[in-house]
């Protein structure tokens, strides 16, 4: 009788120990089961992962992150809600550099005709300071960056070298519409014409600058249009 009754007591206890185990390994609590994910990082470093989402994970009901330097990777415990949400959090994050297209117009501005398809340049001067009549297109070039990046271009313009170079700032861009910060300066052979910096609305046609080095010439006026590289 004694024997049955030990015996008994070990059954309750073992099965009061595993169902504590059980307890650990599952990591219910009072929020509901904790699940474990692992998010492989393509555009961002681990660390900054971690930055991002470590307000979504809460430690003082086991929700814990590890990141892995070597695989690009981070791996989180939470609720399987809460996982969800981290998961388009990164979503939104984890992405490559934008890249930003700028087409620059070098135009002359003169007492002739307006050449075709610079129509957008008589729209685009405020009418207030600008007096110009007629408009020549003297050279373009179209160059790509990515955010915080710096790019310089040659542009032959017939007898004439000039050289725009500058950097891309901070893009902002959701949809259609969006800004891009940016720093150009127009150089010819004998030097700086005009630098300026400017935030551009992406799509718009917009006058940086104008300046006239040489006076047998009508004014140089430099054109920009940014738009975003969609992925």
């Amino acid at each position: 009788m004694q024997s049955k009754v030990i015996t008994g007591a070990l059954v309750v206890v073992l099965l009061a120990g595993g169902w504590l185990v059980g307890r650990m390994f599952s990591g219910s609590d009072e929020y509901g089961d904790l699940d474990v994910r692992t998010f492989q990082l393509e555009y961002i470093e681990p660390d900054a992962a971690l930055r991002i989402i470590d307000p979504y994970v809460f430690g003082d009901r086991g929700g814990a992150i590890s990141t892995d330097g070597q695989t690009g990777a981070i791996t989180v415990r939470e609720t399987p809600e809460m996982l969800s949400r981290i998961e388009q959090v990164l979503s939104d994050y984890d992405k490559p550099d934008p890249s930003v297209k700028l087409h620059f117009r070098i135009i002359e501005a003169n007492g002739g005709q307006t050449d075709p398809g610079l129509e957008d340049i008589t729209e685009a001067l405020p009418k207030e300071v600008f007096s110009f009549e007629g408009f020549r297109l003297v050279g373009e070039t179209v160059m790509t960056g990515i955010e915080w990046s710096e790019v310089a271009q040659r542009v032959a313009a017939g007898d004439r070298t000039f050289y725009i170079r500058g950097g891309i700032g901070e893009v902002r861009a959701a949809g259609d519409s969006g800004t891009v910060k940016l720093e150009v300066g127009l150089h010819a052979d004998d030097g700086l014409v005009f630098q300026t910096g400017v935030n551009a609305r992406l799509g718009q046609t917009l006058i940086l600058g104008s300046a006239q080095p040489n006076p047998n010439s009508g004014a140089l006026i430099l054109v920009v249009q940014a738009d975003v590289v969609r992925y």
